[in-house]
């Protein structure tokens, strides 16, 4: 979910790791030529969504190992659900509806949309079950700092890229 952390958390897992990082911010502005907001604001939701799975795609497509991020709205893509998990290894950073929306905050390279309190309470539910099935390891992330989070995955993913946890669960619903 927007403002769960992806960026920042997979910078620094990329880091400790020694891994590169693809964030998909970063390879929606390469696709597009703008940025998310602009392509909501210009395009429209559909056309931001098509740029998020175009983007993921061309991640998945890079050798690994590799740190990268994916937008939220690719677990509405039910294609890419039945794909998901060849080869990669999916990291649901899960945040309460009050963490995301504190972390999105004003804003401003965020969609208006995503700093809604309605918004986010009911995409996160929709998308919850479709983030439980694609996810190998589920990272409760409110109370963890970036830093503390990334130090979880690093952790819990270990230098070679294998889980080391066999329920793939880091964390607890409070």
């Amino acid at each position: 979910m927007m403002g769960v952390g992806k960026s920042s958390v997979g910078r620094e897992a990329a880091r400790l790791l020694g891994w590169p990082c693809l964030d998909n911010d970063d390879q929606v502005r390469e696709l597009a030529g703008m940025a998310s907001p602009e392509i909501a604001t210009s395009q429209g939701v559909e056309a931001l969504h098509r740029f998020e799975r175009d983007a993921l795609d061309a991640v998945l497509a890079h050798p690994g190992p590799i740190v990268a991020s994916a937008a939220g709205s690719v677990v509405d893509d039910v294609a890419w659900r039945r794909q998901s998990g060849q080869d990669i290894l999916v990291v649901w950073l899960r945040a309460r509806p009050e963490t995301l929306l504190a972390r999105v905050g004003a804003g401003a390279d965020r969609r208006a949309v995503a700093r809604s309190a309605a918004w986010t309470e009911v995409t996160l539910a929709r998308r919850e079950p479709a983030f439980a099935a694609v996810a190998d390891i589920v990272l409760d992330v409110d109370e963890l700092s970036v830093d503390g989070c990334a130090a979880a995955l690093v952790k819990i993913v270990g230098r070679d890229g294998r889980r080391r946890r066999s329920n793939g669960v880091a964390g607890h619903r409070r």
